[in-house]
């Protein structure tokens, strides 16, 4: 049978091997937001409120030009569900935030600045979390190999911090999502009169981002008991 502290090490690196999978598959893919129209209010909006876009194109093409649905990432957005005329990212199949958003451009609306930034800084935070598990795996195994106290005590360190880091960056992303969801925000200009059919859904990837959280907690007090168990050891065969 094992022993107790091989056991541990088995179930602290998996539950680290977990969280670092959970949290690669959650930013790798660009399904963090859904963004849709409902057909029946366009169709009500169209017949009401006709005389609203004859300044920029007709409600008719407007509607036209709607996407059935477009999502949304850590890193980019499928603008697709906007009027192409009026917009500053028209004709593209993505916006990325890094690259293509500039504060300096006076083109931006203050909401579009607004959203922009806490995607950048959820991003922001997304990159400390990587450096985190990939920092964890490598002391981590250091630890295990060495059966070095210090070495798990840190790696238990630095699951928690990708854990706080996780829980900033998703914070700042369900903040911007209310804005969106709640106030209509986005990154370019939808009528007002088209608010009321715009629907902001989570998607899939936002629980799994969770999940990563949740198993760079675990993972974190895992590694901090190997240590302790660790350093009782060393101490019983001072003695």
């Amino acid at each position: 049978m094992a022993s107790p502290l091989i056991i541990l090490f088995i179930n602290a690196g998996i539950l680290g091997v977990l969280a670092s999978v959970f949290v690669v598959l959650a930013i790798s893919v660009n399904s963090w937001q859904k963004y849709e129209y409902k057909e029946d209010k366009l169709a009500e909006i169209n017949r009401t409120e006709n005389h609203l876009f004859m300044k920029n194109i007709s409600a008719d093409n407007f509607f036209l030009q709607v996407e059935d649905s477009s999502t949304s990432g850590l890193n980019t957005n499928e603008e697709r569900d906007i009027i192409p005329r009026s917009s500053l990212i028209s004709n593209r199949e993505c916006f990325t935030f890094v690259t293509d958003f500039d504060e300096s451009n006076g083109g931006y609306s203050s909401e579009a600045k607004q959203i922009a930034r806490l995607q950048n800084s959820a991003a922001s935070c997304y990159i400390v979390v990587i450096i985190d598990l990939i920092s964890a795996a490598i002391v981590g195994l250091i630890g295990i190999t060495q059966k070095q106290v210090a070495s798990c005590m840190v790696t238990g360190v630095l699951y928690c911090m990708a854990a706080l880091f996780g829980v900033f960056g998703l914070s700042m992303f369900h903040t911007k999502d209310y804005y969106e969801k709640f106030n209509c925000y986005s990154l370019t200009e939808i009528p007002t009169a088209v608010c009321p059919a715009r629907v902001v859904t989570i998607d899939w990837a936002i629980p799994v981002a969770w999940c990563g959280v949740l198993f760079c907690v675990l993972a974190c007090t895992l590694w901090l008991i190997v240590a302790r168990a660790l350093r009782v050891i060393k101490a019983k065969t001072m003695l």
